[in-house]
Formats: structure tokens, sequence, C-alpha cells
């Protein structure tokens, strides 16, 4: 008799497992989690100019030009775990105001709204609970943002209607006015977030005076650190085979192997964070794993050596169920990237013949 563990990652879209012919076969399934951190948005910087009388009668001064307003992200790290429709981090103003330095215009039709509207290119982004006051980001995947009022109310993401409780308002008898509250913003979760880093576009801030005049894109929402980043981890895929030898006779001892499993692409909290959400699980072929989870059955062709079966033990000599799962932080190793375990194969009752098995790992979700 003579046997061998092949150790294999594949897709993990597939389902197909590879049989072998003298062969044990372990299949890895290739996995991932992101995890996203928190932004925020600087505050807009708008020390302005007085312009001319009218609508623009406010700009803005500074290195980003007149009319750009500046945003800070408070946390650049988001978590993909997030749940749907939940805060992802918060938005404040720069410096915790916005100062704007302004025209009197004379007319009391000219009082300025500035705030996000369709006609700047917003609209309203989806939601798995249909909230009108998350927005699209245009180029960005599975984030959304909701803006503040000065009240504390959410800014409803309209495509058409004008809607003056927007986030700045200036009166036109205002020759200075001030814009100080928290939170400016917050980004949402509204669908699947890509791992890796992202950029916040400049977005425009539209304009509007109550006479419903519009001047679209006259202010822009500048962010001073616009990259998110959403880090993520995977287990690394492998193509390994263990050997038990041949010559292999019933009523030998236990032969023993071990294999590893590494995971990659994160580390530090974010290796911990994944680490303490995910865990192995394991499938095969029908009738392959027995009902309490502990061996994992040879085949049954009639070359194969029946009752041979395979058990699996982690670095501390525990049994792996697998029908139970095991949880990726139950090791605790001088490598945080790796898990160790053993093979095990049992011939005490066996007859001659091949050994032709398979198991996948799984990464899956608590």
């Amino acid at each position: 008799m003579k046997g061998k563990i092949n150790l294999k990652t594949s897709n993990p879209s597939s389902k197909k497992i590879n049989n072998l012919l003298p062969v044990l076969q372990v299949i890895s399934v290739f996995a991932s989690l992101f995890l996203v951190s928190s932004l925020t948005m600087t505050t807009f910087k708008a020390h302005a100019l007085p312009k001319a009388l009218g609508h623009h009668r406010c700009g803005v001064t500074g290195s980003g030009g007149d009319f750009d307003l500046h945003a800070v992200i408070q946390n650049s790290n988001i978590d993909p775990t997030t749940p749907m429709g939940s805060v992802l981090t918060t938005i404040e103003m720069e410096g915790g105001a916005w100062n704007f330095r302004c025209t009197v215009s004379g007319s009391p039709n000219d009082i300025l709204f500035l705030g996000p509207h369709a006609e700047g290119g917003w609209s309203t982004a989806p939601s798995p609970n249909n909230d009108n006051t998350v927005c699209r980001i245009p180029g960005i995947q599975g984030i959304g943002i909701r803006f503040y009022r000065k009240d504390g109310q959410a800014k409803k993401c309209y495509t058409t209607i004008f809607e003056p409780n927007n986030i700045i308002r200036i009166q036109w008898w205002d020759g200075n006015e001030t814009a100080s509250y928290s939170p400016l913003a917050e980004l949402v979760r509204i669908g699947d977030i890509a791992g890796g880093a992202q950029t916040l576009p400049n977005m425009p801030i539209t304009s509007m005076i109550t006479n419903k005049s519009l001047r679209h894109d006259l202010f822009r929402l500048v962010f001073t650190n616009p990259t998110l980043d959403a880090p993520s981890c995977t287990m690394a895929q492998f193509n390994q085979t263990i050997d038990f030898g041949s010559g292999i006779a019933r009523g030998d001892e236990v032969i023993s192997k071990p294999f590893d499993v590494w995971l990659t692409d994160c580390s530090g909290d974010t290796l911990t964070e994944f680490k303490n959400s995910a865990e192995l699980s394991f499938t095969s072929s029908l009738g392959r794993i027995s009902l309490n989870g502990t061996r994992l059955y040879n085949c049954d062709d009639d070359d194969c050596a029946n009752g041979a079966y395979i058990t699996f033990t982690d670095i501390e000599g525990d049994d792996v169920n697998l029908k139970d799962g095991y949880r990726l932080n139950a090791q605790t190793t001088d490598d945080d990237y790796k898990l160790s375990f053993s093979s095990n194969l049992h011939t005490e009752n066996t007859t001659g013949g091949k050994i032709d098995t398979s198991l996948t790992l799984v990464i899956s979700y608590l």
C-alpha cells in the first residue's frame, strides 16, 4: 500500500475536488476578508474674498484656489465587513470651522446655499434601506457619503428639487460667516467594498440662491488625505504533496505528516481581526467525512484500500473536527501568519489497495 497527501489551493468560486491515484488530496480554497478603515474629510477652508455683487459674491482663497473647499479624512482605514448601511467613518471640518468673507449683496433674494445637488452630479446611492440621505461617490465601489446640516439633521440627496436646508447657508447681509458643527459628513457602506487603496475624487458642491437660479460646481470639496485603505487578508494558495511512503502494511502505526496553512496580505490589527472573524471549514465528496467529523474516509472503488482513513490534529495535538470548523485564532505561535496541522493515516483495519480521497479547506466567516 502506498499513500500521499496532496495539499493544494483552488479558486474559491470552484468547488471541484481533484481525485488522486495513490494520493490523499487536501485542497485549500483561496478566500479573502477585506477590512476597511474609516475615513474623515478635511474641513472646507473657505476664507473668501469679496466677489462681484450677486451669486458669486463669496469665494475661497488659499493654495487650493478661490473655490476649493478642503476636508480631512478622520480614519483612512475602513472595514469592508461593516454591516450594510452602517457608518464606516465620520468627516469633520478642517480646523473645526469654515470661515467665509463675502460682499453684502443688498438683495433679500441673494441667500446663498451650498450643498450636494444633482445639478452638480450628485445622486442617491443604492442602499439596503432606500436611504435618501446617502449619496453616491463617483468612481468608488461600495461607499456612499451622508452630509449633515448645521441643525444636526442629515442632508437628503435630492436629484432635482430645490432644498434650502443645505450644509452651508449664507444670508444676503452676511459679510462674514462661519460654519462650525460636527459631524460634517459620514461615509456609509452601500455595497461590497474592494480591498486595497481607493482614492476619493474631488466633489462639486453646488451653489443655489433663493430664486432657484443655479451655478454648478462653483465650489469643490477637496480631500486633504483622499486615500482610503482597505487591507485584505487571504489564505495563501499552495500545491503541496505530503508523501506517506510506500509499502504501508495493515496494522502499521499511525503515520503522521505535517502541513501548514499560511495567511497573507495583511498584518497587525488587520491580521488579528481577520483571525478573530473567520474559521476553516471542510468539505469533501459525499460520504467521505464521518458523521461525527473525526475522520476522512478513503475511496470505495474496487481497487481502494478498504478501511483506511485520515484524521487531522493541530500543532497542540488537539483533534480537528471536520464538521465543526476550525477557528483561525485557535493557535498562538511565534508566527502569526501560519497555522500548523498534522494529517494522520490510519491503516489498522485496511486491505491492500490505493488511497484516493480529498478534502477541501474553505475560509468561512463567523
